[in-house]
């Protein structure tokens, strides 16, 4: 064969040197990884999402315990975006009504000053954790308020006698998809149902 007139890496010939194949790998790469939470499906997203609850409740209960505080999160109801935060306070205090924590929520010193005891906990998260896109809070029902909250905020309180509210979240793709987190009041063990779960459908041994 004749080499000097091979078409094959003749030195006029256009290609990709070694660093532009890399380059581009890496490009692709990155929209590869950036894109993929946007193409799981409504199941493995929510999964994920209950995964991470379980782990933060199990961290807070813990937290709540260790350092003699009450903590409760705290679930936004709100247009297409609902998300969640900790809050703490010192000491021990009593899980109210939805009614009553709203009249804490407006509650005002002469100084204009919140009266509630409890401040956002920057422990777990500086910022608010957002549901991803298209999932949002179906509920949060406790013992305490007759009806399962839909709406404004609900509360989820850890004291630091290891016990935590009995309470159902259910998570929803508003179409087919519904899964509740389960809290055990006593051992505070949540459960993954992937189903909605009303409280009265539960005994606590």
């Amino acid at each position: 064969m004749n080499w000097t007139s091979s078409r094959f890496f003749t030195r006029g010939q256009s290609g990709f040197t070694l660093i532009e194949i890399m380059i581009v790998l890496a490009i692709l790469g990155g929209l590869v990884a950036f894109g993929l939470p946007r193409l799981k499906s409504p199941k493995e997203s929510i999964k994920t999402v209950t995964r991470e609850m379980t782990v933060l409740f199990r961290e807070i209960r813990n937290e709540a315990r260790l350092k003699q505080r009450t903590h409760r999160i705290v679930f936004q109801f709100e247009g297409e975006e609902h998300r969640y935060w900790v809050e703490s306070a010192d000491g021990t205090v009593l899980a109210r009504t939805i009614e009553e924590l709203r009249q804490e929520a407006t509650a005002k010193d002469e100084e204009g000053r919140s009266l509630s005891p409890f401040q956002r906990s920057e422990k777990f998260s500086k910022k608010d954790r957002e549901l991803p896109r298209k999932l949002y809070f179906a509920s949060v029902e406790t013992k305490r308020d007759p009806e399962p909250i839909t709406s404004g905020a609900a509360y989820v309180y850890f004291s630091p006698e290891g016990l935590v509210d009995q309470a159902s979240i259910q998570i929803t793709n508003r179409q087919n998809i519904t899964w509740s987190l389960v809290i055990n009041p006593l051992t505070g063990q949540t459960d993954v149902v992937q189903e909605p779960v009303r409280l009265e459908q539960l005994k606590v041994e």
